[in-house]
């Protein structure tokens, strides 16, 4: 799903064909729009710019939800401070289409992020940079201790074969790969090995 929280009066009083992928809240304040956020996690906000000032206090506390701000006004002024605080700035009269694209455009933009980054408890591995942290502190890993905790996180759950695990390391030491998975478990890793079918898995 993709969480939207939208504080318009416009759109809340018409009638918009949103995707069904798409969930929809509505605020009608700022206290509203502050209270929604506190209990549930958004992709994007719909904010008329009235209500800018709910927006800077979430920034406060470090909320990265992608802001589009909607108003009635086209100065220098609302747009400098639109752009501050969020991300995308529309003029009234609202167009249908062009609200669409731009929603649309997020949720490419914010769901390619999402399934870039794997998680796990307090990990975070990001698979383009191949880069690993745990409550935003970088964790240095080997070539194959990498590729070894991208197979896991990516296929949590599953039993991965030994065998199969050594073909992606390269390697055919047991050894090697026990001494791999030893330090991934160190990090946080919970991975268990079955002996009735030689392999692993990350619960």
């Amino acid at each position: 799903m993709f969480n939207i929280l939208i504080c318009e009066e416009y759109i809340s009083q018409n009638s918009f064909d949103f995707p069904s992928d798409y969930q929809i809240e509505y605020a009608f304040s700022e206290e509203e729009i502050l209270e929604k956020t506190y209990s549930k996690k958004f992709d994007l906000y719909i904010i008329n710019f009235q209500y800018f000032k709910a927006i800077e206090e979430l920034k406060k506390f470090e909320d990265t939800t992608a802001t589009i701000f909607i108003d009635e006004y086209y100065d220098i002024y609302h747009i400098k401070k639109a752009f501050d605080i969020g991300d995308e700035y529309i003029i009234k009269p609202l167009n249908y289409e062009e609200l669409k694209i731009r929603i649309n455009y997020f949720y490419k933009k914010i769901f390619a992020k999402k399934q870039s980054i794997l998680t796990y408890k307090k990990l975070f591995f990001h698979t383009r940079s191949k880069q690993l942290y745990k409550e935003n502190k970088k964790i240095k890993l080997s070539p194959n201790e990498t590729i070894l905790l991208e197979l896991f996180l990516s296929s949590k759950g599953k039993n991965l074969l030994k065998y199969e695990l050594l073909d992606e390391i390269n390697s055919t030491s047991d050894g090697a790969l026990r001494v791999y998975i030893s330090k991934l478990k160190k990090i946080g890793l919970d991975i268990e090995f079955d002996r009735a079918t030689d392999s692993y898995i990350l619960r």
